[in-house]
């Protein structure tokens, strides 16, 4: 632009500062999002006689207040425990992260290889973007070849580095947090009476 070497650093900076805000409004964003998208699935997302009434109470935003005082109490006890509980700690801390991340992921391969039997279906829909059906079924098996890398290196990488108990609980912790889950499902949608057929 033939602009000075001062007014071009100052236009740097204005334009680094804009991208800073844009940054941490959508981190900020981000942030309310993963704090309440875990509660409004498991409390609001589920049958409400499977949780006790004070979880799933809502104050007067039809927000589940308790549930979230729990889950704010749990999240800062986990912080202060990997803050100041030393090494062992910290591993643990990244069994979690490490598990979070292969179960997050582990849920988009059904729900992205459910999509080309999903445009299958004779639906009503206002517009279709998708229309080459073989087009769409090569981009849904390119899809689910990364994210099952993406998987499959997240329990490689700790193996590479030696580290063979975390790698273990990252590939066997989901499942066992799953067949919790399940059995806590079973359990609990039995004491409250629910159909049979629900619950399978």
């Amino acid at each position: 632009m033939g602009l000075s070497n001062s007014a071009a650093n100052a236009i740097g900076g204005i334009f680094v500062r804009f991208i800073a805000l844009a940054t941490l409004m959508g981190i900020i964003g981000a942030f309310f999002v993963m704090l309440y998208s875990p509660i409004k699935s498991f409390i609001l997302g589920s049958d409400e006689r499977l949780w006790p009434k004070k979880l799933t109470k809502l104050n007067e935003h039809e927000v589940p207040a308790n549930a979230m005082w729990a889950q704010a109490t749990f999240v800062s006890l986990m912080i202060f425990f990997v803050s100041f509980g030393g090494s062992a700690a910290k591993s643990f801390y990244q069994i979690l992260q490490n598990m979070v991340n292969v179960s997050s992921s582990a849920s988009y391969i059904f729900i992205v290889g459910a999509f080309p039997f999903f445009l299958r279906k004779d639906l009503p829909r206002k517009f279709k973007i998708f229309t080459n059906y073989r087009w769409t079924t090569a981009l849904v098996i390119f899809v689910e070849l990364v994210i099952c890398a993406g998987i499959l290196f997240t329990i490689i990488e700790p193996i590479l580095q030696g580290n063979y108990m975390t790698a273990f609980w990252t590939a066997i912790g989901p499942v066992i947090f799953g067949l919790i889950a399940y059995i806590f499902y079973r359990i609990s949608g039995k004491e409250h009476g629910l159909p049979a057929d629900e619950l399978n």
